[in-house]
């Protein structure tokens, strides 16, 4: 069977990643914490999935097999939750470029022990040196990515004196993604329905956030107006729209593409709609016309992309 059709929709699923990103952060604005925001983008993609599963498979619940381990119902929902809720810390203490650069490094480590040693029934594939090669590539692109993200700043921050620690834990951190993705792969398994395993990592993921959201904030409050009185746009509540076609994308590839190309085919997908929205200034952010540096940083990742 070709992989051409599962790399594609990794793309896909990957340059949604940004547009959801976008919106949430402008969902935080309103919203005044991540957990709030993270809480409402969770409970519309719930409310979603769940209109779209009585609507078309009422009794998708009969299916779900109870007898697979309890891991694999919470395992894809509190990775998404502890790498969201890290990189807020994260970006606080050591700034958006390092933290994208040790977290994805961690997300190529695991990528390449769990395609290793066929953790949660994916498909062997061994450490080989052309395997390396390319994951040492991809990491080469990113660093050149950020680089150039980074010239196009212009404001400085302050040193943390405690970086070295941060970056071990964005090291540590950038395990999760896989993880969630290979738990909820498992999650289809146990659901026979890539709807249903997408709509409990949903609804799973929305009540540990709830939980969350009332030991730090004693209540849940959903924004309807903005400082000034005038109601919210709906389209900013729309960042839990794209997180189902994140989450239902990883999960439809992931035992055919594994952990690393998975991760690969998505971070490019993420950084080719990234430098779309720069070009074009969409959701109201600046235009920024796409650089040298960004050009050979993405060329190094189709390389990468067909070596491994």
């Amino acid at each position: 069977m070709s992989i051409l059709p599962y790399i594609l929709l990794g793309l896909l699923a990957g340059a949604f990643f940004p547009i959801q990103a976008t919106i949430n952060a402008r969902l935080r604005t309103y919203a005044k914490t991540p957990l709030t925001a993270s809480f409402i983008a969770f409970s519309v993609g719930s409310v979603i999935l769940f209109i779209t599963l009585i609507t078309f498979d009422a009794q998708f619940y009969q299916r779900i097999d109870f007898s697979y381990p309890i891991t694999v119902f919470l395992g894809g929902a509190a990775s998404g939750l502890v790498f969201n809720v890290a990189n807020i810390v994260l970006f606080a203490k050591i700034g958006a470029t390092i933290t994208t650069l040790v977290t994805i490094t961690g997300q190529m480590i695991m990528g390449i022990m769990l395609d290793h040693f066929g953790v949660l029934d994916l498909p062997i594939q061994e450490i080989s040196i052309l395997r390396l090669i390319g994951v040492i590539l991809m990491i080469i692109a990113i660093i050149i990515y950020q680089n150039a993200n980074l010239k196009t700043q212009h404001h400085t921050t302050e040193t943390n004196p405690h970086a070295k620690y941060w970056i071990v834990v964005g090291l540590f951190v950038g395990i999760f993604p896989p993880l969630q993705a290979a738990f909820n792969g498992q999650l289809r398994l146990a659901t026979h329905s890539i709807l249903t395993a997408t709509f409990l990592s949903f609804f799973i993921g929305a009540i540990m956030l709830a939980i969350l959201v009332f030991i730090v904030e004693k209540r849940i409050k959903i924004p309807l107006h903005d400082a000034q009185g005038n109601k919210i746009p709906l389209w900013i509540y729309t960042g839990g729209v794209f997180g189902i076609i994140i989450v239902g994308g990883t999960i439809v590839v992931i035992h055919q593409l594994g952990a690393v190309l998975t991760s690969i085919v998505f971070i490019l997908g993420q950084l080719l709609m990234a430098v779309f929205i720069d070009q074009l200034g969409l959701f109201g952010l600046a235009k920024r016309t796409i650089t040298y540096q960004k050009t050979i940083a993405l060329l190094l990742m189709f390389v990468a992309l067909i070596i491994v």
